[in-house]
């Protein structure tokens, strides 16, 4: 005889692998807009389309809920940051540089995977969420530095930029997209404010190759996690300060 737990299990286990991305994508817009705290499960199976007995015996919780959404956001994000670096063509280092770092601040407003639930979970789940921050900065260097490498080889250039500059402009980027995220900014509105901040670091970028400029700056605090002392260097322009040579 089949009981009531039985019968739950059994429907929660039919929730397919291909169910679980549009599952996860739909409750995730939803924390987007309310964060944790002002959610309620029957909120989110409601939106998921399902029964909230279903969606409890799938994720136990809606707090375990949210930590995969916030996982699965991140991991989309950093994938659609991938696509768009590997596609683009660069004429130069200092016009890859500027590219790179204008994907990487308008991929955080990008609808579909905003960093607007990262910063929800920095601010209601922050040791679970800074860790993957901290991860997400890890991994967008690596982006960063891969697209150089494909393009530029091992050419001294680049490696003056992955050294001197990869580091401190992806921290800025992030906090920038981040802010700019927060603010319900939309992907045009994003790009045309992200243009002058792009172009300063680009102009960094000339500057430390022509061996006229260093960073005079150090990484953020905390690896630049929102939410640690706030977001430091609002407007992240600041983040990028030239100091010139004596």
């Amino acid at each position: 005889m089949k009981t009531h737990l039985g019968s739950l299990l059994q429907e929660a286990a039919s929730l397919g692998s291909g169910d679980r991305p549009k599952l996860l994508r739909n409750v995730a817009a939803h924390f987007a807009r309310t964060g944790l705290r002002a959610t309620t499960l029957s909120m989110l199976a409601n939106v998921a389309g399902i029964p909230e007995s279903i969606l409890y015996a799938r994720f136990g919780s809606k707090e375990r809920l949210f930590r995969e959404a916030v996982k699965h956001n991140i991991d989309a994000r950093l994938r659609l940051l991938e696509a768009r670096t590997l596609a683009a063509n660069y004429e130069s280092e200092t016009i890859a540089v500027e590219r790179i770092a204008e994907a990487t601040v308008t991929v955080c407003v990008d609808e579909a995977v905003s960093s607007i639930l990262t910063s929800w979970a920095l601010l209601e789940d922050h040791d679970y969420a800074a860790n993957l921050y901290r991860n997400e900065i890890g991994t967008v260097e690596f982006v960063w530095n891969r697209a150089l490498a494909e393009r530029f080889g091992d050419s001294t250039s680049r490696r003056i930029l992955s050294i001197q500059l990869v580091p401190y402009a992806v921290s800025a980027c992030l906090a920038y997209g981040f802010w700019l995220a927060a603010l319900r900014h939309n992907a045009d509105g994003a790009a045309a404010m992200a243009q002058g901040f792009v172009a300063g670091i680009g102009q960094t970028a000339s500057a430390i190759l022509s061996g006229r400029a260093k960073p005079g700056y150090d990484r953020p605090r905390h690896g630049g996690i929102p939410g640690e002392d706030g977001i430091e260097g609002m407007p992240a322009l600041s983040l990028l300060d030239v100091r010139k040579d004596d």
